[in-house]
């Protein structure tokens, strides 16, 4: 049996996916590589907020990130100004890069006083903003997988995402058979697809078991400062009512499409 650990900042989760049983871990502490080698669907949220994400301030204005020039470049992401100088920035990046970059793929920057940092790759999402630019298709990947890491209590929480994006998929695990809700917008821009436009567009919609297993910051939990929110909250809530299903034979997974999104990530908790 072969185990896919997850690091993220504070914690190290193991998983062995479709498997019977899985080892325990260690922790790791002060780790700001941001990942290892997993399954490419299992994952552990843990990001706090999104240093940098405000509502009246986009991800990538003022904080040493563009997305006209790729991660591995100064003018991608700064080392004096923004992300790199602060710890909780840090750990925003190393999420970015989990959700842009292919597993095995690294990216190292420095911070202002020259220290560096490794930054690993997982989900492979937008490998083409390591050394280009990450257009709008890009931008709403990278928000949707940003979104659906966000654990406001920041507690480490296994959990098994679907896409449409072929670098992530459709495919299920018995592990994880809660479906508690999926995450689409834009978190770099103000006002994506004639939202507010002294906003950033962040959503996310109960999936049917948003309220089953619930668990600490997480979606059906009493979250605070959720930097997302719900744009169906006026009727249901539910996803099933309003965004559109993956194609046959995955309608049960996730969904394709929600209020004119076109990338978005559902995610699926483990029964507690």
């Amino acid at each position: 049996m072969k185990l896919y650990p997850v690091v993220s900042r504070m914690a190290i989760v193991c998983f062995a996916p479709l498997a019977l049983a899985a080892a325990g871990c260690g922790e790791m502490e002060g780790d700001e590589s941001g990942g290892g080698v997993h399954s490419m669907l299992a994952t552990a949220n843990g990001l706090t907020t999104i240093n940098g994400l405000t509502t009246t301030n986009g991800l990538a204005t003022g904080n040493g990130l563009t997305t006209t020039n790729g991660l591995a470049t100064t003018n991608g992401l700064a080392t004096s100004n923004g992300l790199m100088t602060t710890a909780d920035g840090r750990n925003t990046v190393s999420y970015l890069v989990r959700c842009a970059l292919a597993a095995g793929t690294t990216l190292v920057k420095k911070d202002q006083y020259g220290n560096s940092y490794t930054f690993t790759g997982e989900m492979g999402l937008a490998t083409q903003w390591q050394t280009g630019s990450c257009d709008t298709a890009c931008q709403e990947r990278i928000s949707s997988c940003m979104l659906a890491h966000v654990n406001t209590a920041g507690v480490h929480i296994p959990l098994w995402v679907v896409s449409q994006d072929p670098s992530v998929g459709w495919k299920l695990n018995p592990l994880y058979p809660n479906q508690e809700g999926s995450f689409f917008g834009n978190i770099f821009v103000l006002g994506a697809h004639g939202t507010d436009p002294k906003k950033v567009a962040a959503y996310y919609c109960n999936g049917i078991d948003y309220n089953k297993d619930v668990v600490p910051g997480r979606i059906g939990a009493d979250q605070v400062n959720a930097p997302y929110s719900d744009p169906f909250g006026g009727g249901s809530g539910y996803c099933k009512d309003y965004c559109t299903a993956a194609d046959n034979p995955y309608a049960t997974s996730g969904f394709k499409a929600c209020a004119g999104w076109n990338h978005v990530m559902t995610v699926w908790r483990q029964a507690n």
